[in-house]
């Protein structure tokens, strides 16, 4: 069993993984995890999507996430 943390970053929740997850869920940095619901209240990895399936999807990340420099340029 992988153990993750949950931590508060801002305003926002994150779950933590660890490299054993990463390679356990075969993620990387940018990657989309999918999780489904059962119904025993379990989650279920279901797949995962790069940058590549959107080449814009990842300067909007950065956008949104540095929105507040730019708009005090």
């Amino acid at each position: 069993m992988i153990a993750l943390k949950v931590e508060q970053i801002g305003d926002r929740v994150a779950v933590v993984l660890t490299e054993e997850a990463l390679h356990a869920l075969h993620l990387a940095v940018g990657d989309t995890l999918q999780l489904e619901a059962g119904g025993d209240g379990s989650f279920q990895a279901v797949g995962r999507a790069g940058w590549a399936e959107d080449p814009h999807a990842r300067g909007r990340a950065f956008l949104r996430r540095y929105n507040r420099s730019f708009t005090r340029l």
